[in-house]
């Protein structure tokens, strides 16, 4: 009985320990062509500091504090400026329109991808849905 217990005590150990090592640093050169071209477009004075590998995306961290998750195809997926701006030349230029439209004086300091269409949340405290045909879906103040 204590050996099974035992057994069973180590088998949830690696069970519960073997996500800890889900993400894997790995060298700038293994992402994709296409993410390494558009870091180089969109932020062309900052440095990749770090990227991690982890189901199915890649996420890189640059020197000016921005995150960038991007999937395997090397397509963003979500970029996070840490408070700092996010390029509007980073963006759809359907998306980019929509927002100037709304909030002309606004910056982007997150943006996601999801299920096709876009979340962003801006500087001044509003979260914006807009679908990738560029229409405002919706809108909520995000304190």
């Amino acid at each position: 009985m204590t050996k099974k217990l035992f057994a069973l005590l180590i088998t949830l150990t690696i069970i519960s320990t073997s996500s800890a090592f889900a993400d894997w640093v790995v060298p700038a050169s293994s992402l994709p062509q296409n993410a390494r071209s558009f870091i180089q477009q969109i932020y062309p004075n900052t440095q990749i500091w770090k990227v991690e590998r982890d189901d199915g995306k890649f996420e890189v961290k640059l020197s000016n504090g921005a995150k960038i998750d991007f999937l395997y195809n090397g397509d963003w997926h979500s970029i996070d400026g840490e408070y700092n701006a996010v390029p509007f030349s980073a963006l759809p230029v359907n998306i980019a329109s929509t927002i100037r439209n709304t909030y002309p004086q606004a910056a982007v300091i997150d943006i996601e991808k999801e299920w096709g269409n876009y979340k962003v949340k801006l500087n001044n405290f509003m979260e914006l849905f807009i679908s990738a045909n560029g229409e405002l879906i919706g809108q909520k103040f995000d304190d």
